[in-house]
């Protein structure tokens, strides 16, 4: 035998290869190329006996034509090698009426017999080959007919026993498995999983050692480079396995679920898989698991174990190379997004329905006790000691997955343990009674600080709600000791709290700052749920809510920092640490607010700083932040000066000229725009109020008058001598107010006349201006002139506010005439002399509802108090002649049970019904949660009754229930609409009422109402649509004037109104000449009422109706009187300011050629 060339005499295996493959000297990249035809293909394909090189060659042929189909996107001969393909499938279909053939017959003997002769290379590409078939004609659909054909034969018996062969091969021979993984992949995937209930029938064999390979994740030991590159055994199981999750029906799959072993292979580990392999199974696991509502609960509850969301949790560590973040997502907000998914649904295996704070064991129908029994509440007390050291919760695997998690260590974390407490309110005890052991001792280190945000999310976290419960009249009261570990962990205790507060590190000390103050503030909600508003003071019930109670509240003090220390961080903090002393004062603020028993313990005096900060604030030398710190400080000092017994109002501290209480008023008056005028004005009034400096008797505060006195007028400011001299009288009222009493009495007995004298009880006057009118004389001798006219001029302002207010006019009329005698300047005399010379209605800038006295344009020069225009009417005219205001509600709200007091027909005829359902308009949300529970009591009844009318009743009040609930209850039901749907029950009582056919179109139109267009929708009806009867139109008029009067009583009707161009219509309709007069006086009530709702303005500037009133004038003579008085009612409650700006000064003008010579 002749030797080969020399060029192949250094690889002698190779020369040994070459011999047996004489007789093909193509490369086989040349050969793929050379199939022009189906029976090319054919041809390679045969199965031979001789299963050498050539047959390994022809398949890898064979690949590289498939390759070429399925990756050869851009190939301009793809489409012919499709169709060679095609051919070539087609001739190999079997008959039909052979159902023993087998499907590619020469590529399965050639599988059958490498089985036989064990060759390990064509038991390798065989498989591979098949796979990549179905994979290419997967996407194409005129191959799917052949691929179903090729399916079903590989499911074959026979086929089967190869698949096994593989299946059970030595974890070594990776490369018998993998590809038998890659082809059971394929057929389920293949036509959207049509065979893969077939393949599931065979798992005995296609799910054989399937968590075994799950867990193969490194190559054999002597593997190639390329065999490094391929897939490893496990990502083919797993994609083997998800295939199965997606495509298999929902039995199948809960069965595969089932299988702790394949699960547990699935996700053991799981964050050593590459980022695309994690990709894959959570998103199958999402979609294809959890979102599928087929699959039971109970199979999506096997996968969702605590092991397995454990597993998951670890990918929150996953350490992924930033390069792959733009192609794959980020694997940690992956996993974060999974979990939250799965852990906060109901429906999603694992999130079990709970009661929130209540256990278990507090079933509805136990814990409900008699309020009457005393054993009762004591019994409910005593069980809430059951759980102090461990609680039962319902949600068991969020329990112990919750244990895994490291909230401080990654914000990830946090936010999901933060989103189970919100979902599972029950676990947020059991999870701290079970972390007894990790310690909250300041240190100033990551783990500390992520810790404490953690804690401060948490009790952040809203107070859960359980219905029937929670939200019941009888409602049983929750654990303290579960509640308190929402409220205040048992982690933050007493000792820890303690030290974190006596550190030098300003940052520790302010979290625990910031922790107290936020558990505080929920401590302030839950207390409202221990409250019960119809718990009358005295009843078994009261006594259970106060217990219940105070044992939260002793509880809470137990576990809290005593209030000394952090009194102690308020005087050490430095003032330049603006937040905090901000947070400090805060808290303080918190303790006499949530908890006065405990803090009126402590001796804290704040009027120095007070005083301090009123003085610092307007300083204007710190930056827009700072500066917004010192006001939420300074409201805070506030309100504990407000809640504080041991503040010294009346001490003026060494460092301030003034006394705190005048420091305060000074800032009320000249600081503007700080946000704290509500806060100010409350306290000044209160301070005022416990010490008797101004009288209380009168509607408008006097403190209002005392405010607006010292409020800048033109070029006059209050001065230093003025607040010194307010100062000064304050402080001396105080310390002796018996003396200024019995002075008030002699001034009595000087305006007493005739036989009688006239008591002290029956003089309104502020005690105040008695110290001033006995002070007066020492500052005149002392003070300078500038200065003494500069409190004349205060003095004068304070006196006609007063006067305006309603104070006794002879007592001022009296101080006035004293404070000339004793001043001999010219000038202060005169202006003493102005001082309630002529009368005037002055304006007030702040009242006691916080509403401004509405006055006219015109000012006087002197004294800046504006003229009155008086009504005619109020002191000579009896208050029955003019229209009166809305009426108020009753306090004992009778509609809710007069209706039960009489049969059906009688309450229906007799309104009863009506008055039910416009206790759906009350303020008070109590009344109208009972009216909804009257009306479908009232519903039932109908429906059983035999009252002939109940039908069209029973939708009326059917749409009613449906329109509230729609609103939302925390809401009321609009005056209008419920003025409309009691006259409606009227109207459908009496089939013969003119009303009877407009009112059933309307219920007919929608099953609830539209209260934005309500009137809309009537006015248009009645004025825009002809009657149903002839000569009905009038009493259609009258119908709707009475309802738009009836459903007009709070200034949200009167906007509602606006909105719906009401007024403009009504204006309108009234100038129709055979308009009835009872209509005219209706429009005219109507808009008398809008003057009580602050709908002058409206009336004045959107809807014309002072041009309105003079036509009407004109033409009506006979309702002139009202309409007249109309028109001062309308100015004098309008914004005049607003007024005479808008109309350019003329309004003054249109209202004197109305009201004529009347005024």
């Amino acid at each position: 035998m002749s030797k080969h060339p020399a060029s192949y005499a250094d690889a002698a295996g190779h020369v040994k290869r070459q011999k047996l493959h004489g007789d093909s000297d193509v490369p086989v990249e040349k050969s793929s190329s050379e199939i022009q035809t189906p029976d090319q293909l054919r041809h390679l394909l045969v199965f031979q006996q001789d299963a050498g090189p050539k047959l390994r060659q022809n398949i890898q042929c064979f690949k590289l034509f498939l390759e070429a189909i399925a990756y050869g996107n851009d190939s301009p001969d793809r489409v012919a090698k499709q169709t060679i393909l095609l051919k070539y499938l087609k001739a190999e279909t079997p008959p039909e009426d052979d159902r023993s053939a087998i499907y590619l017959t020469e590529l399965i003997q050639t599988w059958g017999f490498a089985a036989q002769s064990n060759n390990e290379g064509l038991l390798s590409a065989l498989p591979a080959l098949l796979a990549l078939l179905l994979k290419t004609i997967s996407s194409l659909i005129d191959f799917r007919d052949y691929g179903v054909l090729l399916c079903k034969t590989l499911l074959r018996k026979d086929q089967l026993k190869l698949f096994d062969r593989a299946l059970t091969a030595n974890k070594t021979k990776e490369h018998l498995i993998s590809p038998c993984l890659r082809l059971l992949t394929e057929i389920v995937s293949f036509d959207g999983g049509s065979s893969a209930r077939s393949l599931y029938l065979h798992r005995d064999i296609s799910f054989k050692r399937l968590e075994i390979f799950l867990r193969m994740r490194k190559q054999s030991p002597g593997s190639t480079a390329d065999d490094q590159r391929r897939p490893s055994v496990r990502r083919n199981a797993q994609k083997y396995l998800l295939a199965n999750l997606r495509l298999q029906d929902p039995v199948a799959k809960a069965d595969i679920l089932s299988q702790s072993k394949i699960v547990r292979g699935l996700l053991e580990d799981l964050s050593d898989d590459p980022p695309e392999a994690i990709c894959d199974v959570l998103g199958v696991l999402k979609k294809n698991v959890v979102s599928d509502e087929s699959l039971p609960r109970i199979a999506k509850s096997r996968l969702l174990t605590d092991w397995t969301l454990s597993r998951i949790a670890t990918l929150y560590g996953y350490d992924q190379d930033g390069d792959d973040l733009g192609e794959i997502p980020d694997i940690k907000a992956l996993a974060h997004a999974f979990l939250l998914f799965v852990c906060t649904s109901l429906n999603h295996g694992v999130l079990v329905a709970q009661r929130g704070w209540y256990p278990p064991g507090a079933a509805a129908s136990d814990a409900i006790a008699d309020v009457n029994d005393d054993s009762a509440g004591i019994a409910e007390l005593a069980s809430q000691d059951r759980y102090t050291n461990r609680v039962p919760v319902r949600n068991t695997t969020l329990a112990a997955f919750l244990q895994v998690l490291r909230p401080y260590a990654s914000s990830l974390q946090s936010d999901l343990a933060l989103a189970i407490f919100e979902a599972a309110p029950e676990l947020v005890a059991d999870y701290f009674f079970k972390k007894k052991n990790f310690s909250f001792d300041p240190k100033l280190s990551a783990t500390w600080i992520g810790y404490a945000a953690f804690l401060f999310s948490t009790i952040r976290l809203p107070i859960p709600s359980y219905k029937g419960l929670l939200e019941g009249a009888d409602r049983p009261f929750p654990p303290v000791s579960i509640v308190i570990e929402s409220i205040l962990p048992q982690t933050l205790n007493h000792k820890s709290l303690t030290k974190c507060l006596n550190q030098n590190t300003s940052l520790i000390t302010l979290f625990a700052i910031r922790l107290m103050t936020i558990a505080f503030q929920k401590l302030e909600k839950v207390l409202v749920f221990y409250s019960s508003p119809d718990s009358s003071n005295g009843s078994q019930r009261y006594k259970q809510q106060k217990q219940a109670a105070l044992s939260l509240k002793a509880e809470f003090c137990r576990r809290c920092a005593e209030m000394k220390h952090v009194i102690a961080v308020f005087r050490n903090c430095s003032r330049e640490n603006f937040v905090l002393r901000e947070a400090v004062s805060r808290l303080l603020a918190l303790y006499y607010k949530v908890i006065p028993q405990i803090a009126l313990d402590e001796k804290f005096d704040i009027s120095v700083v007070l005083s301090e900060a009123l003085t610092n604030l307007g300083s204007g030398d710190r930056d827009v932040q700072d500066s917004g710190l010192c006001r939420l400080e300074l409201k805070h000092l506030l309100d504990i000066a407000h809640r504080s017994p041991d503040m010294r109002w009346w001490q003026e501290p060494e460092s301030m000229s003034l006394s705190p209480f005048t420091t305060i008023l000074r800032l009320h008056i000249n600081a503007t725009g700080l946000g704290l005028e509500d806060n100010v004005r409350a306290l000044l009034g209160a301070i005022i109020r416990d010490n008797a400096i101004l009288q209380q008797a009168t509607e408008t505060s006097s403190l209002d008058a005392l405010l607006a006195s010292l409020g800048c007028y033109g070029d006059w400011r209050a001065s230093d001598t003025v607040y010194g001299f307010l100062d000064n009288c304050i402080l001396r009222l105080v310390r002796k107010p018996i003396k200024y009493c019995g002075d008030v009495a002699n001034i009595a007995n000087i305006s007493s006349s005739g036989d009688e004298t006239q008591g002290t009880e029956n003089i309104t006057i502020s005690l105040l201006l008695i110290v001033i009118l006995e002070q007066w004389s020492f500052l005149v001798n002392t003070a300078k002139a500038t200065d003494l006219i500069s409190v004349a001029h205060w003095l004068a302002r304070y006196l006609e506010f007063s006067k305006h207010i309603g104070e006794d006019l002879f007592v001022l009329h009296h101080i006035r005439d004293q404070l000339r005698i004793k001043v001999q300047d010219k000038d202060c005399r005169l202006i003493l002399k102005n001082a309630l010379a002529v009368p005037r209605k002055i304006r007030l800038p702040d009242m006691v509802d916080g509403k401004a006295i509405s006055t006219g344009p015109e000012t006087d020069t002197s004294l800046g108090v504006a003229r009155q225009r008086p009504l005619l009417i109020w002191d000579s005219i009896s208050n029955s002649v003019l229209p009166s205001a809305p009426p108020d509600e009753a306090e004992d709200y009778p509609g809710l049970n007069r209706w039960t007091q009489k049969d059906l027909s009688n309450a229906v005829e007799e309104n009863a019904v009506g008055d039910l359902l416009l206790c759906l308009c009350s303020k008070e949300e109590e009344v109208r949660r009972q009216a909804i529970l009257n009306l479908r009591i009232l519903m039932r009844k109908l429906e059983v009754s035999g009252y002939s009318e109940w039908q069209q009743i029973y939708l009326l009040l059917g749409e009613v229930i449906e329109t509230v609930n729609s609103l939302g209850i925390d809401e009321p039901f609009p005056y209008f609409g419920g003025s409309v749907a009691a006259r409606c029950v009227r109207v459908l009582a009496d089939p013969l009422h003119f009303m009877y056919q407009k009112v059933n179109k309307f219920l007919n139109k929608s099953p609830q109402w539209n209260t934005i267009k309500l009137p809309s929708y009537w006015v248009d009806r009645i004025f825009l649509h002809p009657p149903v009867e002839d000569n009905a139109h009038q009493r259609e008029v009258e119908w709707l004037l009475d309802t738009l009067l009836e459903g007009l009583r709070t200034p949200a009707d009167m906007e509602l109104y606006r909105r719906c161009h009401v007024f403009e219509r009504l204006l309108s309709i009234s100038a129709s000449p055979s308009l009835p007069h009872s209509c005219v006086r209706s429009i005219i009530d109507l808009f008398f009422r809008c003057t009580y709702l602050d709908g002058s303005t409206t009336l004045i500037t959107r809807c014309g109706i002072l041009s309105w009133i003079r036509g009407c004038i004109a033409l009506r003579e006979q309702d002139s009187f009202l309409l007249r008085n109309l028109t001062l009612r309308v100015y004098q409650t309008s914004d005049q300011g607003r007024i005479a700006e808008w109309s350019n000064g003329t309004v003054s003008d249109i209202i004197d050629s109305i009201v004529g010579d009347e005024v």
